[in-house]
């Protein structure tokens, strides 16, 4: 990993947020602790609370828990803390003058503005930061960061594209999106296409569905305010497993540059449709989960979480039959289902392979299933490829077996947390694992579409610590196939 070659100034505002304390504030500590970080390096919180600077400092320190005193009051001296309401200009005005104080030690440097706020505030945070001028920089460069979601429809962002084009240039936006951030997510590409026996095989001819499930263990506590205006179809699917399955699905690249990486996702899913021949309800089902037990606890159900109303029509769970538009997937479905309080907590996708061409095993015992290759992006991160063998012993019988790979075991090393990676890339300049503007678009045409037929229909109930709804499985039955049970082949830590 580069070192960030200038000095440098991180403005977080929602310092005090759940996604701060839990993934930001310590992604910015690791890359401080590596030494990438030159200084000096300055961090300048803002968020509603108030605090004072020795409570700031507090804050920071009990959410990174760091486990060396010299290397926290190293990074302690960079903190700073503004608190406001960011959608006030006065709160501008406030921070404007203490960087104003700030650079009176170092003029020059450099800049970014991290917005880790509720999205509905981020078109008065951006307009503060125009009206103030802080999107300016006599020497150095200054951009934003800025988190899903990106908007809550279409045309929100649009409007959120339009107004921080006026104020930032493309080259200056990174929309974070940090799934992409992840090491195998990464792994992808160079598996797709650093291996002709698999890029060969990628296409209608030889690969019969492709299956994305990402299932939660977790309810929604600490986000219940965001989770029931946002529902599980904003929340994961429209950001991150839209942009997953352009990263498996794509056209390879004319090259590894971040253009190139990022038009070719782009393409893909602008050519991702609902498959509809008869019409929504046959493609897009919706869940919201009841009381019952995780993980061997009892757990409420969903309209039972502080604060949720108890007519709440929000879905946490969602599945549906997607088609791709172009000569190398037509005709093959892609399956996704995901949601909240499910039976385990994995992230995969699934490239099932269709039947072999000859008939020599079609009477055998035990099989032939179809092959399958999984990608598992957690828990236990590697691919599985599930090949049949035959069985020892008299006698032709035939057995499925998993060939692993395991990250863990073939590296015996820790990943680069996504946060850590997406923000020392930003810093750098690489937008390669950044969504463009114009693939968030293309998501929230198809997702209006799916929202749209939501407030027709009202979510099947499921109870915690199950699979989801029946309507789930159906969909899959419909079409005489049916789920990948991850649980299978799962490997051990």
């Amino acid at each position: 990993m580069k070192k960030i070659p200038e000095s440098l100034t991180i403005f977080l505002i929602g310092v005090t947020g759940d996604l701060a304390k839990k993934k930001i504030l310590k992604a910015i500590y690791r890359l401080h602790t590596q030494g990438l970080l030159t200084a000096p390096f300055n961090l300048i919180g803002n968020a509603r609370k108030p605090l004072s600077q020795a409570e700031f400092v507090e804050f920071v320190k009990n959410s990174i828990q760091p486990k060396d005193e010299a290397q926290w009051q190293t990074f302690a001296r960079s903190l700073s803390y503004v608190s406001g309401d960011a959608t006030n200009p006065a709160t501008f005005a406030e921070l404007d003058t203490f960087h104003q104080h700030l650079k009176q030690n170092s003029p020059c440097g450099n800049h970014i503005w991290y917005v880790a706020t509720l999205p509905q505030l981020y078109l008065d945070i951006i307009k503060n930061l125009k009206q103030y001028q802080m999107h300016r920089t006599e020497c150095g460069w200054t951009k934003i960061l800025i988190e899903k979601p990106f908007g809550t429809d279409l045309k929100s962002a649009q409007a959120l594209n339009q107004e921080l084009t006026e104020v930032f240039s493309e080259d200056q936006i990174y929309r974070i999106d940090h799934f992409l951030g992840k090491e195998t997510v990464q792994n992808l590409v160079a598996f797709r296409f650093a291996n002709g026996l698999f890029e060969e095989l990628w296409n209608r001819e030889y690969i019969d569905h492709v299956q994305v499930t990402f299932a939660e263990t977790l309810g929604i506590t600490g986000r219940e305010q965001f989770y029931d205006s946002t529902g599980a179809t904003r929340d994961v699917l429209q950001n991150h497993l839209l942009q997953m399955i352009a990263v498996t699905l794509m056209e390879e690249p004319a090259s590894l540059s971040a253009a190139d990486l990022r038009r070719s996702r782009s393409k893909l899913l602008k050519e991702i449709s609902l498959s509809k021949p008869n019409g929504l309800r046959h493609s897009v089902v919706f869940g919201q989960y009841t009381p019952g037990t995780s993980k061997n606890q009892a757990v409420p159900g969903y309209t039972q979480e502080n604060g949720i109303p108890p007519d709440s029509p929000t879905e946490t769970a969602t599945a549906l039959k997607l088609e791709i538009n172009n000569p190398r997937w037509q005709g093959v479905p892609v399956y996704v289902r995901t949601g909240k309080r499910l039976a385990t907590d994995v992230l995969e996708i699934s490239i099932q392979f269709k039947d072999p061409k000859n008939a020599m095993f079609k009477e055998i015992k035990y099989g032939p299933d179809p092959n399958i290759l999984t990608f598992r992006f957690q828990p236990n991160e590697g691919i599985i490829l599930r090949l049949f063998v035959k069985k020892p012993g008299h006698g032709t019988e035939l057995d499925m077996v998993p060939m692993e790979f395991r990250y863990h075991n073939q590296y015996q090393m820790d990943f680069i947390e996504a946060y850590e990676r997406l923000i020392l890339d930003a810093s750098l300049g690489d937008s390669t694992l950044f969504p463009s503007a114009d693939s968030i678009e293309a998501t929230w045409r198809l997702i209006d579409e799916i929202l749209e037929y939501k407030q027709t229909v009202s979510p099947e109930k499921y109870s915690a610590g199950s699979w989801g709804p029946s309507s789930f499985d159906h969909l899959m039955q419909q079409d005489h196939r049916s789920w990948i049970d991850p649980s299978v082949d799962l490997p051990e830590s």
